[in-house]
């Protein structure tokens, strides 16, 4: 059981940020933390930083929930892929939308894969 969720961050390399319980709320955490963290969009490690920050936030003692890594695991159906040279995000489905489309949409939600 979970609600298992990714957010790939791309930059010099890639990372994955997992979550356990709060995928379904995923594509609403990610626009709240580019919403904050645009003076960083071009700066992978800063993003990532602000992103992770942002999905763990109430919850940053826990040892579990949520996770870091170089490869995707759980989830691997629902990744958010956040291409900080591009600036773009793009759904499962392969939609992609620039950073600043994607902070202006009303109801960011996951899209049928």
């Amino acid at each position: 059981m979970g609600d298992r969720a990714n957010v790939r961050v791309d930059g010099a390399g890639s990372v994955y940020l997992y979550t356990h319980w709060s995928g379904s709320e995923l594509p609403e955490t990610l626009q709240r933390a580019l919403m904050a963290g645009r003076s960083r969009w071009d700066d992978s490690p800063y993003l990532a930083r602000i992103i992770f920050c942002e999905m763990v936030s109430g919850q940053e003692r826990e040892t579990t929930g949520f996770g870091i890594s170089g490869n995707v695991g759980d989830g691997d159906n629902r990744v958010l892929i956040v291409d900080c040279k591009a600036g773009t995000v793009t759904f499962p489905n392969k939609d992609t939308l620039t950073f600043e489309e994607y902070i202006n949409i009303d109801d960011p939600i996951w899209r049928d894969s």
